[in-house]
Order: C-alpha cells, then structure tokens, then sequence
C-alpha cells in the first residue's frame, strides 16, 4: 500500500503464500534514488502521505523502518535475508524464506528466556506447551481460538489454561472469569 507505483492502472499489489516463503509482488519498480544493492541504507517515500498517515495511525512504527526490521527479524529467526527481484519500470517482488525448522526453534528459545518457564518446562505435558507456544507467540488470545488452532473442545483447553493459570505462568483479562471477551497472556517473570 504505501510503496506501490500508484501511477500503474489495472495492477495490485499481490501476496502469495507457499510452504517455504511468501512473495509480494508491488507494482512499479523502486523509487528513487533506491536500488537493490542499497535497499538497505536509502530511504525514499514514494508516497510520503500514505507513509505519514500509516505512521500517525499506528499501523507502522515509524517512518523508514520497514526494510531494516524485514532484515533484522529474518536473522533473529535463524532465516535468509530477504530477496528482491525488480522488473524495471513494471514491478519489485519480495520473496520471504520460511524454514520452518528454525523459526520453531528460535520461538521457543525465546519462549524459554522466560525463567519461570524455563524453570518448569521440562514439567509440562505436550498440551501445556502448546498452549503456552501460542500464547507467546500470539500475545493476548481468547480460549475459542486456542480451540481452533490446537483442534481440541472448549472443556479441554479450559482445563490446560486453568493448569498454566495455576502454575502462575499465564495470567487472564476480563471483566469475570467467565466474559467471553477474556484473553490469556505470558505472565512477566
């Protein structure tokens, strides 16, 4: 949205997702004064109102930080640097690497700087890490779509969530332990 050629009709800006990367594919080429060979130190808005707005939003960080976040999570992950492929004057596709063998490894590393985790993981069933790996990597999640994503009924995952409660792991927000909007989180070391 923010860096597509806007002066190219009748294109979009396409996402495709495969098992082992994603491609975004943005009309037009780079702007500027930016190449593939100095993508990651120029910084050029080609659309510095919709830039300005996103930011202002909330819905990025901050202005120009795009690019080196792209780069620094990839390598906190353990994955390739990412690709850029430009076809002059028609379109820049971003492919993004998966391995999905490191980037589990790396979340939960990170899971496990957690000391008080750490200190009981090898304690928990499979369930509770499960569980737990979501949450982490989710942030605030509601018990229905822990459900969904582990595939099991209401009841048990209730039961996991009370456990990791108990164990003073995970901590709840809501207005009752019954709201329908409650969410479960990391509790803080």
């Amino acid at each position: 949205m923010t860096h597509r050629n806007y002066a190219i009709s009748g294109e979009h800006t396409k996402i495709f997702i495969y098992d082992d990367r994603m491609e975004i594919v943005s009309p037009g080429d780079l702007p500027g004064i930016v190449t593939i060979n100095n993508i990651k130190e120029k910084r050029y808005a080609r659309n510095p109102i919709i830039s300005r707005t996103l930011t202002e939003l909330g819905v990025v960080k901050e202005l120009n930080e795009g690019v080196s976040r792209i780069y620094r999570e990839m390598s906190e992950f353990f994955l390739e640097d990412p690709i850029y492929i430009e076809e002059k004057g028609v379109s820049l596709k971003l492919i993004l690497k998966n391995n999905i063998v490191m980037r589990s490894k790396r979340k939960n590393e990170l899971l496990l700087k957690n000391t008080k985790i750490n200190s009981v993981w090898n304690n928990l069933n499979a369930m509770e890490q499960k569980v737990l790996q979501i949450i982490f990597d989710k942030g605030d999640v509601k018990p229905s779509q822990i459900c969904e994503i582990i595939n099991r009924d209401k009841r048990t995952v209730q039961r996991v969530l009370k456990s990791l409660v108990d164990n003073n792991l995970i901590e709840w927000f809501g207005t009752s332990i019954k709201d329908p909007k409650k969410v479960y989180r990391i509790k803080n070391n």
